[in-house]
């Protein structure tokens, strides 16, 4: 188990909440992937796993978790929101094949600095994902770079589909 992950269980433990088979599958879930998972793939997994546990109760989980601040919810574009375990990092969808990139927060902090500072505007880069695309499926750029090594491919079982 990831120690993001452990660290999770640990706050729903000193915050006096249950360890229900559904929030520790789920956060373990979360913590043992890198993809970028939506709802329908995590309860996919969590029935996989553990048939009695409703789809319903994942979705219930899910709100929970990300209510008390353990997992995050971020919007991409037209595709159904993807899960993580709560890191407040922005993220780029590529909208030709579907990759996710995870940026790190300082990337953005002279824009988000400049934007309050000018339109007295707080701009939460991390619960919306930037829509755009990878260079090489970028016309203008001939194809001739690649996309950079660091970053996490997809968001999980069929994420090129759509």
């Amino acid at each position: 188990m990831s120690i993001t992950a452990i660290r999770a269980i640990e706050a729903l433990r000193a915050e006096g909440r249950r360890i229900t088979t559904a929030r520790r599958t789920i956060i373990e879930l979360l913590g043992a992937t890198n993809d970028h998972l939506t709802a329908e793939h995590i309860a996919t997994a969590v029935q996989h796993a553990y048939p009695e546990i409703h789809v319903s109760t994942v979705y219930r989980t899910l709100e929970s978790l990300d209510e008390w601040g353990l997992v995050e919810h971020v919007h991409r574009g037209h595709g159904a929101a993807f899960f993580h375990l709560a890191a407040s990092h922005p993220h780029m969808v590529c909208e030709a094949c579907g990759r996710v990139i995870d940026v790190p927060q300082e990337e953005f902090d002279a824009l988000v600095a400049r934007v309050r500072d000018v339109y007295g505007f707080d701009i939460d880069v991390a619960h919306n994902a930037l829509m755009g695309r990878c260079l090489v499926h970028d016309p203008r750029a001939g194809g001739l770079l690649a996309p950079p090594v660091s970053s996490r491919e997809g968001a999980g079982p069929g994420a090129r589909d759509g």
